[in-house]
């Protein structure tokens, strides 16, 4: 078979972005080459590993976890189904931490919830400042170690527990979390592939969503210095609550900051002095 033969017959069974990614995995070839190459022969066997790949795409496995990677914030991030897959709507949050960083000489940040690691590492290497994070999950954690090393060149304090367990007696300039904060009925109009990602990461407890994310606002407090702030996304029918809870619990200057779709992504508020 020709490069071209198996390019039209998983075009007529996939869309072209994973088609080309399917040949690239499979032959090796890059985009150049699949044009340049297009009269090439196939053997039998790589014509196999294309379709297998194309089976489990179709099976509803994300692209992500089959390369293995994830473009996010111009670095490419390890995954795999024990991780959630980063979005670019989670760039918001990354980008408002640079942002806030301004406020402080050599700012301490944690990012709790942290996944592949995707916020600590880019806003470490944005700053080259080191990012602490934590996980619930062991393997989560020790991707979210991989990416950090590989792309901060450097050893990040990672650690595993539930939300602010692994920090007990530390406090930090910023906090900033991609939680899970999807209710039920939320997730169960989600896609097939998005179920195929941990389903720990999307759901957030409670009947709005919000249960983790109350938990992260009430005990902040403790664990950010004076004027410290706390970042947090959420989904933008949850904003006016998000408001309510960071006013309760002694927070200040509170903030809304929209994605590229302009949707309300991304909540901030200052910490009141004691």
């Amino acid at each position: 078979m020709k490069l071209r033969e198996l390019r039209q017959e998983l075009l007529s069974r996939t869309d072209g972005v994973d088609a080309r990614i399917i040949i690239r995995l499979a032959t090796g070839f890059d985009d150049i080459h699949q044009i340049t190459c297009s009269e090439a022969e196939i053997d039998e066997s790589t014509c196999e590993k294309a379709f297998s790949l194309l089976s489990k795409r179709l099976s509803g496995t994300p692209m992500a976890y089959i390369t293995g990677e994830k473009e996010f914030y111009g670095h490419s991030f390890l995954v795999s189904p024990a991780v959630l897959i980063p979005r670019p709507d989670t760039e918001t949050l990354v980008e408002t931490v640079i942002s806030l960083s301004s406020r402080f000489d050599d700012p301490e940040i944690l990012d709790l919830c942290t996944g592949s690691g995707a916020i600590a590492a880019s806003v470490a290497y944005a700053l080259s400042s080191p990012v602490s994070f934590s996980d619930i999950s062991p393997e989560a954690l020790e991707i979210a170690k991989e990416n950090y090393r590989r792309i901060t060149g450097k050893e990040g304090d990672g650690r595993l527990g539930s939300l602010f367990q692994p920090w007990a007696g530390c406090v930090f300039d910023i906090i900033a979390s991609n939680p899970p904060y999807l209710t039920d009925l939320w997730y169960e109009e989600t896609d097939k592939d998005v179920k195929a990602e941990p389903v720990t990461a999307f759901i957030g407890g409670g009947e709005d969503g919000l249960g983790l994310i109350r938990s992260i606002i009430e005990t902040a407090p403790s664990h950010l210095k004076e004027n410290g702030i706390l970042a947090l996304e959420c989904d933008y029918r949850q904003m006016r609550i998000c408001v309510s809870l960071l006013e309760r619990n002694g927070f200040t200057d509170i903030q809304i900051v929209k994605d590229l779709a302009d949707k309300e992504r991304v909540i901030y508020g200052r910490r009141l002095p004691e």
